[in-house]
């Protein structure tokens, strides 16, 4: 049964929880990690509000492009924080170890990325 849930979760990762026909449903996944491509970009930043599945004591890793100062929070245990400048291209990774939704906000922008639902 896990095993079935845990398929599904994939599924759902992995054709973007419905996302998007365009590619940018905000969350990719692989076998053993989650990726999620953030891009500010003229006061606005995608992906916004999308929720993407992560199994606990999976990676993620967030892609940040930007071309403006912002400052990603990510509201775990514990909790993360990412600078980037005008033209970073940076990678950050963390693990969650604990079931539940995770925050990914641009501070400055005020704007929630994604929810990542941390899953057992």
């Amino acid at each position: 049964m896990r095993i079935a849930a845990a398929l599904l979760a994939c599924a759902l990762v992995l054709t973007g929880c419905g996302g998007s026909s365009d590619g940018s449903d905000g969350g990719t996944s692989a076998k053993d990690a989650v990726t999620v491509d953030i891009v500010i970009k003229d006061g606005k930043v995608t992906p916004q509000g999308k929720r993407v599945k992560v199994e606990a004591g999976r990676s993620v890793t967030l892609h940040i492009t930007s071309d403006a100062d912002e400052e990603i929070h990510v509201h775990s245990d514990p909790e993360h924080e990412y600078e980037v400048k005008p033209g970073d291209d940076v990678t950050e990774s963390f693990t969650l170890k604990t079931p539940g939704q995770v925050a990914v906000e641009a501070h400055h922008l005020d704007v929630t990325i994604v929810q990542l639902v941390v899953e057992p």
